[in-house]
């Protein structure tokens, strides 16, 4: 009776095993088709957070191409523009100089390169723009001694150029010929008359072609004149073509230098094939190694020691597969740091140990806002949450542990563990990219021969301290300078010594200012000089005085001495007068200053009113 009483027990206890095996295996296929299903979302989002990166990339590099594409045009035109002003060349010299540009391979959609007359035509109030010189040869059959007045889009050009004093592009439109044409013309002025234009007819689907290049594999790219213009030209990169699926898109509206261009790029499934559509492949994965699991707990069975050597496998493959993650991170180029939803740091990996020049265990716990103080949360709010930053990455400012501060790229995003919310910070150093982009704002808005402000920083400065003057109730002057017989040692010493002068110019007039005023070079040989908070016009009189005396100083060149002079033209601000308006008065009273002997200057009439 004990006998039978022991085995039923037994029975009754692998039974019992049995059973719970069983839920153990059912168990075990629910929760691997939940990982299943977790880790192939995640693999998906990895792979399409990685085609959004690379397209993000491509996006970037293609707009950078298109503005270097406009920008080597539009510093053709400069060159055009600064020979034309240089002298008076003959058609014959004109044409050398537009084969020394190499336009065929250098500047492909250049139809025409022209000198622009504005004339006085018959009837009262009508203006001619005939065109007399045109390289190269074979666009002098259509443009050359064309009156461009019967082009509307060519005359809207000249003119809003001729208003706005610099280079401008026009929008793609048809000719007379009804062929689409853009133009990039630029006033020109010799000796401080203004002489004529230089323009280029460019054809906008050669320009689109240059401007796209090849698109990389599976993009589709294509450019447009502002944001509702037309599209110049389509691109398609390798292994896609015009009709594939739409996977990523990106539009881009971008000015550069004053015109407006829309970028559009559009990723095919060929540009990231494993990021698109459900990854099938991780989800089959686990899949299988479930029902692997599920099976052999089913048929262990009532196997207490082959349970326990699941259970060991198991974790072991979990330690695997934490390490495995744990390895990827550290592996990792950019500073990753994971935070808690009130920004406190939880782990930081080996790349932002060397980025923030802190260990893992003393960023542990500290509030992000010590690396990026652009991420410091006030207490008691909202936490990171209350970071409003878009998807995109941000240059900002963080700080290393000996105080020092380094520009890096910076992209924040939240996500939830188990319930929990958490962020991820991934930085990136940025400091090449940041003392690129420093040196290609200093290039736009300096001189590249003597360092000075050029036009358009002048322009911006001179509005602001009309207003401050205007504001503040003080006095400001303009000294309009233009070197007398500065030709006359580009003839006989060479445009080197021309170029040694304008520099040594440069350098006496900041020597002989006021610290806080402002010299700029417009152009050519014209110099102009900003002073502010003047105690009286005679603050102005004794800075012309300084100088004349100094610019007419002689200047060693490699072939001798140079001499040049100086006249000057002072215009002292009026309340409620215009920057354009001093700079006219100034201008005006240099040209009465050359008028009536050169070398000196003369103080702009006062305005009445």
């Amino acid at each position: 009776m004990r006998k039978g009483l022991t085995f039923e027990a037994a029975r009754q206890q692998h039974r019992s095993r049995g059973r719970w095996l069983i839920f153990a295996a059912v168990g075990a296929l629910a929760i691997g088709v939940t990982l299943s299903l977790v880790v192939s979302s995640s693999w998906g989002a990895d792979r399409q957070d990685a085609a959004q990166a690379r397209f993000d990339d491509a996006g970037a590099a293609q707009r950078t191409h298109v503005e270097d594409t406009v920008r080597d045009y539009r510093r053709m035109l400069t060159v055009t523009q600064g020979f034309l002003e240089v002298a008076d060349p003959s058609p014959g010299q004109f044409a050398r100089f537009a084969d020394s540009l190499e336009l065929t391979d250098a500047h492909p959609a250049v139809i025409g390169l022209e000198f622009i007359e504005r004339r006085r035509g018959n009837a009262s109030g009508v203006w001619n723009y005939p065109v007399t010189m045109v390289a190269p040869i074979t666009a002098a059959p259509t443009l050359l001694y064309s009156d461009l007045s019967a082009d509307a889009s060519a005359r809207a050009a000249l003119e809003q150029a001729g208003r706005n004093g610099g280079l401008t592009m026009t929008p793609p439109k048809a000719n007379p010929y009804r062929q689409m044409r853009m133009q990039l013309v630029v006033p020109v002025h010799r000796h401080g008359r203004f002489v004529g234009w230089a323009g280029a007819t460019l054809d906008p689907s050669i320009l689109a072609r240059e401007m796209l290049g090849e698109p990389a594999t599976g993009v589709i790219a294509s450019v447009g004149w502002d944001t509702d213009g037309a599209v110049l030209g389509t691109a398609v990169g390798p292994h896609a073509a015009s009709d594939d699926p739409v996977e990523l898109s990106n539009t881009d509206h971008d000015v550069i230098d004053g015109t407006p261009w829309t970028i559009q790029l559009s990723a095919t499934k060929a540009f990231a094939s494993d990021a698109f559509g459900y990854p099938w492949a991780p989800f089959a994965g686990g899949i299988t190694a479930t029902l692997v699991a599920a099976m052999v707990l089913f048929l262990l069975g009532r196997s207490r020691i082959a349970a326990l050597d699941m259970a060991t496998r198991l974790g072991i493959d979990l330690a695997a597969s934490e390490a495995r993650a744990k390895a990827v991170m550290d592996s990792a180029v950019e500073a990753i740091v994971t935070t808690d939803s009130v920004g406190h740091i939880e782990s930081a990996n080996p790349a932002a140990e060397q980025l923030f020049s802190w260990t893992e265990t003393e960023l542990v716990g500290r509030p992000v806002g010590d690396l990026i103080p652009a991420l410091a949360v006030s207490h008691g709010r909202g936490g990171l949450r209350d970071v409003r930053w878009e998807e995109n990455e941000h240059m900002v400012e963080a700080r290393c542990k000996d105080e020092a501060t380094v520009p890096v790229d910076v992209s924040l995003t939240s996500t939830s563990v188990h319930g929990v919310e958490m962020f991820t910070l991934i930085a990136r150093d940025a400091t090449v990219r940041k003392l690129h982009e420093d040196q290609l704002e200093h290039q736009a808005t300096h001189d590249p021969l003597t360092g000075l402000a050029n036009r358009k920083l002048f322009d911006e400065l001179l509005v602001r301290a009309v207003f401050r003057a205007e504001r503040a109730r003080r006095a400001l002057a303009v000294l309009y300078m233009d070197l007398d017989g500065f030709k006359d040692v580009n003839d006989v010493f060479g445009h080197q010594a021309g170029d040694r002068v304008l520099s040594e110019t440069a350098r006496r007039l900041e020597s002989v200012i006021r610290p806080g005023d402002i010299v700029a070079r417009l152009g050519g040989d014209e110099f102009v000089i900003l002073c502010e908070n003047l105690a009286s016009p005679d603050d102005a009189e004794k800075i012309a005085t300084r100088v004349v005396q100094a610019v007419g100083q002689p200047i060693a060149v490699a072939a001798g001495v140079a001499t040049v002079t100086a006249s000057v033209g002072v215009a002292i601000g009026s309340l409620g007068e215009s920057a354009a308006s001093v700079v006219a008065r100034a201008d005006e009273a240099m040209y009465r200053t050359k008028q009536d002997g050169k070398a000196g200057y003369r103080f702009a009439n006062a305005i009445i009113g």
